[in-house]
């Protein structure tokens, strides 16, 4: 196997607890086809301890996939998404908003944790502001968000993703 485009997307932990979910129901029957068969050793080690982290209660990913059980919330797409609250107001990186949706901060400090250099980018009434919008985003019932919603045409938000331009470098003839 050879990998073309390493790591192409990020991908949230609800996101990989639904993939080992699906990957462990094809190999003990549980995905309708009824044919059980043994996963290979390495496989079922990694199914097992992966499935047994992101299903323990103290990871907060329990609590999602109680709440969102057939699929993740959305982290990018569509107008309910993290994204959408919290970019018309601040400048996050792809790596922030992951964290954030994967850890659920609930408090200050921990997302003081998070988002790289908090304390000089943010007013601390602005890291409440960010709290609030990510605990409304969070608690927003799976049935309120209508199906297909991550496919829907959005307007462009203006402020973009911190990190996300990529500056071109001028390359000057060199003197001899």
């Amino acid at each position: 196997m050879h990998i073309k485009s390493p790591q192409s997307a990020l991908l949230s932990n609800h996101e990989v607890l639904l993939h080992l979910q699906k990957e462990e129901a094809e190999y003990d029957g549980s995905d309708g086809t009824g044919r059980k068969r043994n996963p290979p050793s390495g496989l079922s080690h990694m199914l097992r301890d992966g499935l047994a982290y992101l299903r323990t209660e103290d990871y907060t990913v329990s609590n999602l996939h109680s709440a969102h059980p057939t699929r993740p919330m959305t982290l990018y797409k569509g107008p309910h998404s993290l994204y959408r609250a919290l970019a018309p107001k601040y400048r996050l990186n792809k790596a922030e908003y992951l964290q954030l949706y994967n850890l659920r901060s609930g408090t200050q400090v921990m997302l003081e944790l998070v988002l790289e250099e908090a304390g000089s980018r943010f007013t601390e009434d602005e890291l409440h502001d960010i709290l609030s919008i990510c605990q409304t985003v969070f608690d927003e019932e799976e049935s309120d968000i209508p199906e297909g919603v991550e496919d829907q045409e959005m307007e462009k938000i203006t402020n973009k993703l911190l990190g996300a331009k990529k500056a071109k470098r001028k390359v000057g003839k060199r003197k001899a």
